[in-house]
C-alpha cells in the first residue's frame, strides 16, 4: 500500500541539549519540563535512554532562538536534578517524513533510515509518531538527506 499524501519537511534552526544521568525516579522529567514551560521554552523533540538502570539521558531538541533561555534553565541542571553533566550541538537538523495515511502503511521508518544510511548520513536522534518519522542529523547533510528522501519517496511525493 502507498501513500498519498506524504511531505518532506525540514528543520536546519534547531539545537539538541542532552541532560546526561539524570536519575530515573518519578518527577524528575516533570520537574524538568515544567522548568522549561515557565522560562518560555518550547521543546520540540524529547528523547529517553537508559531508563531502568538507575539514570538516564535525556535529550531534546529546541529552536535556535530558545536555545539560549534553555542553556540558563541547563545551567543549574547537573546540582537541581542530581545529573552528571550537560552537552549541547547546535551543528544539526531535523528532517521529517509525514503522513496522515502513515499509521497503516508498514516500513516508511525503514525506508528512511536505509535511505539515509545509504548516503553516509548517520542519525542522531529519531521521534516518532503515527503521522511522522523525524531524524536528527549533521546539518551539513541536510540538503543530501532531503534530496535522497524525494527519490526515495518519489511516487508518494508525486500522489500528493
Amino acid at each position: 500500500m502507498r501513500m498519498t499524501r506524504l511531505t518532506i519537511t525540514t528543520d536546519p534552526q534547531i539545537c539538541k541539549f542532552t541532560i546526561h544521568a539524570v536519575p530515573d525516579r518519578p518527577g524528575v522529567a516533570a520537574d524538568m519540563f515544567c522548568r522549561f514551560g515557565a522560562a518560555g521554552i518550547n521543546v520540540l523533540m524529547m528523547v529517553c535512554a537508559g531508563a531502568g538502570l538507575g539514570r538516564t539521558d535525556i535529550s531534546l531538541t529546541v529552536s535556535t532562538d530558545d536555545a539560549p533561555r534553555l542553556a540558563r534553565a541547563l545551567a543549574t541542571a547537573t546540582g537541581d536534578f542530581d545529573a552528571r553533566s550537560v552537552s549541547e550541538r547546535n551543528d544539526i537538523a531535523a528532517i521529517s517524513v509525514i503522513s496522515e495515511e502513515m499509521r497503516r502503511v508498514p516500513g516508511v521508518a525503514g525506508r528512511m533510515f536505509r535511505t539515509l544510511s545509504a548516503q553516509g548520513i548517520n542519525i542522531d536522534m529519531i521521534s516518532a509518531a503515527s503521522d511522522a518519522v523525524t531524524c536528527v542529523i549533521d546539518e551539513r547533510f541536510l540538503s543530501p538527506a532531503r534530496t535522497a528522501l524525494e527519490k526515495e519517496f518519489h511516487a508518494e511525493l508525486a500522489a500528493a
